[in-house]
């Protein structure tokens, strides 16, 4: 697994230890090769390879596993989870914390030594249709009511917005999927160092709103075309009718999800433009040589 494959299990594993609130001084992660380790950082990650605990080591620490194979031979003072990947626990392993599995290969002999067992089960999705209405009418109301009170607040903000997309919808694509992208690294790079994993969810959490806010940005753009006076009706039924396109949109294999993502990335790049619709976005123009 490359570091960039795992990035979303690495994001998963951070906000686990948040979640948890140990303290954590350091980090290690094993992207490839094979490794025997005699002495582990308070946290050790396997995205790649095969990391072993020998059978004479005793390490303190906690082991995730998200790629790759992990086998213990020896001694772990510390929890084991496995989000992904293979674990095996072999015969006169010792684990003194608990052992959590959520998805992988995972085999404990019956002679090894763990101290508590956890095995997360996958809840059966439910297709009520109640539940699916419910979720779609919860975003048309988070996203309603936000677009509703920008177009009856600051009409010029959104305005900006939405000019960005409609007339440099191109340079929007780019920018977002560049500063989307870049931005993910670099608070999946922060958290590594813990001191910033805080700092690091709210980065990932404004970069969420950003998209929301360009979602309902596009609900505006076409509430705009719709033959309803009030701006601010418009803007609701906008919102409606875009998010209805999108669910519909999800339901079309690889080209519904290419949609999606181009939606938010085009709606990223249009608010970062536009200083969330504070300027009006104009494209740097150089200009032409003057003749002699």
């Amino acid at each position: 697994m490359s570091p960039t494959e795992a990035i979303p299990l690495l994001i998963v594993v951070l906000l686990m230890i948040s979640i948890g609130g140990g303290d954590v001084q350091e980090l290690s992660v094993t992207f490839q090769g094979d490794k025997d380790v005699d002495s582990l950082a308070d946290v050790h990650v396997v995205a790649g390879g095969t990391t072993t605990v020998p059978g004479d080591a005793t390490v303190d620490g906690d082991i995730y596993v998200i790629g790759g194979t992990a086998s213990i031979a020896g001694t772990v003072d510390g929890d084991v989870t496995l989000l992904n990947g293979n674990l095996s626990v072999v015969d006169g392993a010792t684990v003194t914390g608990t052992l959590q599995t959520y998805s992988g290969s995972a085999t404990v002999s019956s002679v090894a030594s763990v101290g508590r067992v956890s095995q997360f089960e996958t809840p059966t999705p439910s297709s009520s249709p109640a539940q699916r209405v419910g979720g779609f009418l919860l975003q048309f109301l988070v996203l309603g009511a936000f677009g509703w009170w920008l177009v009856e607040r600051y009409p010029l903000v959104i305005e900006n917005v939405g000019t960005a997309i409609t007339e440099h919808a191109l340079v929007s694509g780019v920018v977002g999927s560049l500063g989307a992208t870049a931005l993910l690294v670099l608070f999946v790079y922060m958290a590594f160092t813990l001191i910033l994993l805080p700092l690091a969810i709210v980065g990932l959490f404004a970069e969420l709103l950003i998209v929301l806010y360009g979602q309902a940005v596009f609900g505006y753009l076409v509430g705009t075309r719709l033959p309803i006076e009030r701006d601010g009706v418009a803007t609701l039924a906008g919102i409606a009718a875009f998010l209805l396109a999108l669910e519909l949109s999800g339901l079309v294999p690889f080209l519904g999800g290419a949609v999606q993502l181009a939606v938010a990335v085009v709606g990223f790049g249009a608010v970062v433009n536009t200083y969330f619709g504070l300027q009006r976005f104009e494209p740097v123009t150089i200009p032409g040589g003057t003749e002699p």
